[in-house]
């Protein structure tokens, strides 16, 4: 019999959990070890799962029994453990961004851009079938050309207050549309201009709202529109959607009910049918197709097709878009 993939979590809190919880029901795996840094969560974790759970994650990355990893870490601490990772030879999916800061997107695409092991982004929306479609489309040449696309992705305030210090609007809900855009361009982003305004996280000196325009090597312009302060009741956690025109042909995607609603005592409700959600007691989803395709190509020794340069790439756009706003003007990506 071929020996399971070993693998360890770094970080379970939401998203983490869900990957171990992947990984626990994959024939072709073997859950051995979770990282959590916070001893209540520890403990739990440690109920939950029947495995042994470490609170450093240098102790993790350092065992030699372990294959690969998921690295699901606060966007502004993701540099040292990828790096501690390609020290001891790991399979590495790490929960996008790439980073939060360019700098240490630039130190770690050096590191993995030649790495003899797997190295994946979890560029969620690359998983999902709405969004591969119009990808497939583009490739077969039925769209041709694309002149200007728009989307939007806004969400409910419950997620950015768990995020305060670690992330912003821009790297944590735009880089989702920025990685499937340059995607679907097929070429460099080349300028951004961006607009925001902080009201109900300004506390926090966190963003409300963002609107950008991406201008491409091609011509073709994007326009972004993210935001995350909707009311806590919102039907939905994700209101996103896209309009793609071509030469030939319109692309659009609007997943904003997730073709399902309830409407009961506490309200109305759009459930996920899309990313992670429960079925039989089990998480399906794009997620879990994401981490089975980390798995398989791990097996194989398989590059991803999510590369360390696409990774770079969005978050140079993101930078890019900070930078437009404390500019207050269109500035180069570089």
């Amino acid at each position: 019999m071929e020996r399971k993939l070993r693998v360890g979590v770094i970080g379970v809190g939401q998203m983490g959990t869900y990957h171990a919880q992947i990984y626990s029901r994959l024939p072709q795996v073997e859950l051995v070890a979770l990282c959590e840094f916070d001893n209540e969560r520890r403990a739990e974790v440690e109920k939950e799962f029947g495995t042994k759970v470490c609170k450093y994650y240098q102790d993790l990355l350092s065992d030699n029994e372990i294959d690969a990893v998921s690295i699901v870490l606060p966007d502004n601490i993701h540099r040292e453990a990828v790096e501690l990772a390609v020290k001891y030879n790991k399979h590495i999916l790490l929960e996008k961004p790439l980073a939060k800061e360019l700098s240490d997107g630039k130190a770690l695409y050096e590191i993995t851009k030649d790495y003899q092991k797997v190295f994946s982004v979890g560029f969620l929306l690359r998983y999902d079938p709405r969004f591969a479609m119009v990808k497939e489309r583009l490739d077969a040449g039925e769209l041709g050309d694309i002149i200007h696309l728009y989307c939007r992705r806004n969400s409910p305030i419950i997620g950015p207050r768990r995020y305060i210090g670690a992330s912003d609007l821009s790297m944590h809900v735009m880089s989702h549309d920025i990685d499937y855009i340059n995607w679907y361009m097929g070429c460099d982003p080349i300028s951004v201009v961006a607009k925001n305004r902080s009201v109900l996280l300004k506390e926090n000196n966190m963003n409300d709202v963002i609107y950008a325009l991406v201008t491409y090597a091609n011509g073709a312009i994007a326009c972004l529109e993210a935001c995350w302060v909707l009311p806590e009741n919102s039907p939905t956690m994700i209101d996103d959607q896209l309009e793609l025109v071509g030469t030939k042909g319109v692309a659009y995607i609007d997943s904003s009910d997730k073709g399902v609603r309830f409407i009961g005592q506490a309200g109305v409700e759009f459930p996920d049918t899309r990313h992670w959600y429960y079925m039989n007691g089990e998480i399906y989803g794009d997620l879990a197709v994401e981490v089975e395709t980390f798995v398989n190509d791990s097996i194989a020794n398989k590059k991803s097709t999510i590369t360390p340069k696409a990774a770079l790439d969005s978050l140079k756009v993101v930078d890019a878009i900070e930078r437009s706003i404390k500019e207050g003007k269109e500035v180069s990506i570089y």
